[in-house]
């Protein structure tokens, strides 16, 4: 009786609770910003009520569109580009002592640097055209990867090396089959926080020497005083972000299915398990 308990864990009536709590919240914040912009009679330019929000992304959505599918772009390949060199360099340093000692300071370094502060110099070196944005983005987002990557290929147990060396295995087939599939929850945790990273870095890249993109839209509506738009392109903005981290959580939990197993397998294995007691 007890394994059936532990199987119905996490389901059904729990996801529902998981996914209300927030909405829940999330409702409550928006009639109380609606009543207070009501009741204090805020003019629209200081803060708009959430309903002139909603209302602008529709009325203005033939502007607000084309500005986000240039933003997308940008995140969706600064993203990749910082994915790709996070994953290979953080390959190299784990197995590279010399190439970490010499590398590893110089990648921390650089992100002391403040992001905001290159973009300048990348519009000198390649134009007014995506390649400036696209590189502040991959920057913005590749550090926390790349250290997140890194952590999750050197934290593994001795033994578990030990032992895929004494059945022989190369290097390659541990990294493939032991140290990679180990360090998933780790690989996933980066890139989960780079996919927040990404947008901020784009919407950033595009306040200095853009001339399209939401965060062009928003710099321009801000100097107009344009509130409601301003808002209203944060929340398309956030609404992307949140389905970017969503995608990458869904990819997650395909790529580990021993982590979001849909049953719990020690209770089932325990229901399972042959009775011992005497008659």
């Amino acid at each position: 009786m007890s394994a059936r308990r532990n199987v119905g864990r996490g389901g059904p009536s729990s996801r529902v609770v998981d996914v209300a709590a927030p909405l829940m919240l999330m409702a409550f914040i928006l009639v109380g910003w609606q009543l207070a912009v009501r009741l204090l009679e805020l003019p629209t330019w200081l803060l708009p009520a959430p309903t002139e929000i909603v209302a602008k992304i529709f009325t203005d959505r033939a502007i607000i569109l084309p500005q986000l599918g240039v933003t997308l772009y940008e995140v969706l390949v600064g993203y990749t580009l910082a994915a790709v060199l996070g994953f290979v360099l953080s390959v190299t340093i784990v197995y590279s002592s010399a190439f970490r000692r010499g590398v590893l300071p110089l990648i921390v370094a650089s992100q002391t640097i403040p992001v905001i502060a290159i973009a300048p110099v990348l519009v000198i070196w390649f134009g007014y055209n995506d390649i400036p944005r696209i590189i502040i983005t991959a920057l913005v987002a590749f550090f926390p990867l790349t250290v997140a990557i890194v952590t999750g290929l050197q934290t593994l147990e001795r033994e578990f090396v030990d032992f895929f060396r004494a059945m022989h295995a190369n290097e390659f087939q541990t990294f493939l089959k032991l140290r990679l599939p180990a360090a998933l929850p780790n690989i996933f945790g980066g890139l989960k926080v780079a996919t927040t990273l990404a947008v901020v870095g784009a919407t950033i890249s595009e306040w200095v020497g853009a001339s399209a993109g939401l965060g062009y839209l928003m710099s321009q509506d801000t100097a107009q005083l344009n509130t409601t738009r301003v808002f209203a392109s944060l929340v398309v903005l956030g609404l992307c972000g949140m389905g970017f981290f969503g995608t990458v959580g869904l990819i997650e939990r395909l790529c580990m299915p021993w982590v979001y197993g849909r049953l719990n397998l020690g209770a089932l294995a325990k229901r399972r398990r042959p009775r011992t007691d005497s008659p």
